[in-house]
């Protein structure tokens, strides 16, 4: 295991090649048209609109109406991709960037990102199953397949009562991935790791929405010292007069996440219901989401010693609420003996105390016990005068807080050359000069500080001197808060054309002030925000999941099932699946080609090609077999000929995202000479691999 360390930050972004860019953009001109095609259909048709219903975030899998009133916006909009022109725009860093990739893309081994630092190791694939497989079996236990059924059937069940089973999907199954905690003792002779598991109920969106709002009424109605952010526990720490007189109390609850029972969080939803009603359905709900599988080598494994499944993981969709709703219950307990001294951030609680060392101890002993008899356990340090919380170090002495940084960590900041829309890099600077201003008690600890980060400002390209700006007082936005849809396309600085521009010239152009549409569709309620690309981060880990994919010895598949006397439809690949593949149909000297994509395999895709070819009923099944029925209603002699253009992975609620749909828009919109035949209005189309994966389709 060969430590790595980037010589820039992997947030960077670089840039994309012409056809990733373009599909991207198809991808979020198709989201953002959807949402225009709704909210013009509502418009018009104001009896259609639904009623007001709780939706938890989950979008309808509807496809919207065609809206007529809209078809010149659409065209104008596919012109625009079809038109987007690219320049190469040298840059070192860039090619840096890209060389680093390349080279990471052809090294067989994993790279695997640090916990809490900015580090990277390289792992031999046998190695990091290993470490998977000893962290799994810690804590984990194999389950079956039927306990995977058993899950989607109750939240089938739960997502019915909401009316919510035609939008939630089934339980995504996500490989477990580590990160290494490359900042504890004795890492290099035995590494430990974090275990994350992805894998998560939808359900869990529907726990969140409910848990935020009791944890809310719980310390509107208690004033706990429950912290979201470091501002709070600095405006916690300033009201404590004579500090010197006083000393810190700082513990760290271990392996909180995993170590909360089902005990307690009932313990705590019963607490929060003396503040705030509670149903039963809304229990019931938030007890679901916490039913956890994780998965390893495609296997389902189950928490021990815990029969119905009950876990709380990293990363889950209401993981972070489930440990606020405990972390106010435990407040609540430590509050009726101490005060309000103590607070917590998640499993970092601090507390300032005026008393003896022995009272400390004492102290120290009844939090300990506290904590014990909720099956939690602490490590907890008394009469200390200073502590770094969070990103702050506090010091009682002098009454001051400043910046803190974890020792291994590398300070390392966007590239100003990174592939990040202009706006995003004009803001860094800023953001850091103000963050820095914020957990800087002077203009003294602020210039202290500050050296270190401009020194990383610098050595990314920034030309920005960072100075103390003393902290604002925040004001309410009392600003009216308009409905407005935003269209985000990807921002590549290889791109010539001004998308922006174009586009609010096409919104113009379409919707004057004479359109009945101008009043929902102009540039108070219709704006743009680009969006970014894949970063290097994000890039690495898809790369560890090719790897991991890619077995050691791959069974070879079969590629064609046709008779050995019969020609092969697809040149020998006609059990080929996952393509956008191509049919060229020659009659005389005219050459027409038309684009399609299946997600099965090719076979069974020609023959409902040919079912349409010979039953006339089926004429209009396909562009394609309309103008074949043309050919023979005219006595005109054709050949097909069927090529395979590209291969790309379908829908899949692992990925939430439909490669195969969005390559088969690129062809028809981008490359217009391989799909002559097909209709350009199918940029909005729906995805037909969607829906499978449905609640409502649990058996």
């Amino acid at each position: 295991m060969d430590r790595i360390s980037f010589e820039y930050s992997t947030k960077n972004i670089p840039t994309a090649s012409k056809s990733s860019y373009l599909k991207r953009l198809i991808e979020k001109t198709e989201l953002f048209m959807k949402r225009m095609r709704w909210k013009a259909h509502f418009f018009l048709n104001p009896k259609t609109t639904p009623t007001e219903q709780e939706t938890y975030g989950f979008n309808t899998r509807r496809s919207p109406p065609v809206v007529n009133k809209l078809k010149e916006f659409e065209k104008s909009m596919a012109s625009m991709i079809q038109s987007i022109e690219f320049e190469n725009i040298p840059n070192d860093f860039q090619s840096k960037l890209l060389q680093d990739l390349k080279a990471t893309k052809s090294d067989n081994k994993l790279t695997i990102k640090a916990d809490k630092t900015s580090n990277y190791y390289k792992m031999d694939r046998e190695k990091y199953n290993e470490l998977v497989n000893k962290n799994v079996t810690k804590t984990y236990k194999k389950a079956s397949k039927s306990e995977v059924l058993s899950m989607n059937r109750e939240a089938k069940q739960i997502a019915e009562n909401i009316k919510l089973s035609d939008r939630i999907e089934q339980l995504a199954e996500k490989e477990v991935f580590i990160t290494l905690k490359d900042h504890k003792p004795n890492f290099e002779n035995n590494p430990t790791c974090r275990l994350i598991s992805p894998t998560k109920s939808e359900i869990g969106q529907v726990s969140k929405v409910i848990l935020s709002k009791i944890v809310a009424s719980v310390v509107k109605s208690t004033g706990l010292n429950l912290w979201k952010s470091t501002r709070e526990v600095l405006q916690w720490y300033r009201q404590f007069p004579n500090k010197q007189e006083s000393s810190f109390i700082n513990f760290d609850i271990v392996d909180f996440y995993p170590s909360i029972t089902e005990e307690l969080l009932l313990k705590a939803i019963n607490f929060a219901s003396q503040y705030t009603e509670i149903q039963e359905c809304d229990k019931d709900v938030i007890i679901h989401a916490k039913r956890t599988l994780i998965f390893n080598a495609k296997e389902p494994w189950t928490k021990k010693g815990n029969e119905s499944g009950f876990d709380i993981t990293m990363g889950s969709f209401d993981g972070a609420e489930s440990c606020e709703l405990v972390v106010c219950y435990m407040l609540s307990l430590l509050q009726s003996k101490y005060g309000n001294c103590i607070g917590l951030y998640r499993d970092d609680g601090l507390g300032i105390y005026t008393g003896t060392p022995r009272e400390a101890e004492k102290m120290k002993k009844d939090i300990c016990k506290i904590f014990h008899d909720n099956d939690l356990r602490v490590t907890i340090e008394v009469n200390k005068k200073v502590v770094n919380f969070l990103d702050v170090t506090l010091n009682l002495n002098s009454g001051q807080h400043m910046p803190y940084m974890k020792p291994n960590n590398v300070l390392q900041y966007v590239n100003t050359k990174s592939n990040h829309p202009p706006a995003v890099i004009k803001n860094i600077p800023e953001g850091i000069n103000k963050r820095l201003s914020e957990i800087s008690s002077s203009e003294e600890v602020f210039n202290k500080a500050a050296p270190v980060y401009q020194k990383a400002l610098d050595a990314n390209g920034y030309n920005y001197k960072l100075r103390y700006e003393k902290p604002k007082l925040e004001t309410k936005d009392k600003s009216r808060k308009r409905n407005i849809i935003w269209y985000n396309p990807p921002y590549d600085r290889n791109v010539k054309s001004k998308i922006g521009k174009e586009f609010l010239k096409i919104l113009d152009k379409c919707f004057p002030a004479s359109n009945k549409l101008h009043k929902i569709f102009n540039r108070n309620t219709v704006k743009i925000s680009y969006s970014c690309m894949p970063n290097v981060k994000t890039i690495i880990e898809g790369n560890n999941k090719k790897i991991l994919r890619n077995s050691e010895d791959p069974i070879p598949e079969k590629k064609c099932s046709c008779p050995k006397n019969a020609t092969c439809p697809l040149d020998g690949e006609c059990l080929a699946s996952d393509i956008v593949y191509r049919a060229t149909v020659t009659c005389g000297n005219k050459v027409e080609t038309y684009v399609g994509l299946t997600a099965t395999s090719f076979k069974s895709r020609y023959a409902n090609h040919k079912a349409s070819f010979n039953i006339e009923s089926k004429r209009n099944a396909t562009e394609l077999s309309k103008h074949i029925w043309d050919l023979k209603d005219n006595n005109l002699d054709y050949a097909i000929k069927w090529s395979i253009l590209c291969r790309a992975p379908h829908y899949s609620n692992t990925t939430k995202r439909c490669n195969l749909c969005i390559a088969e828009k690129f062809f028809i919109l981008c490359k217009p000479e391989n799909a002559t035949l097909n209709k350009r209005n199918e940029l909005v189309s729906k995805c037909r691999h969607k829906d499978k994966f449905l609640l409502s389709n649990v058996a």
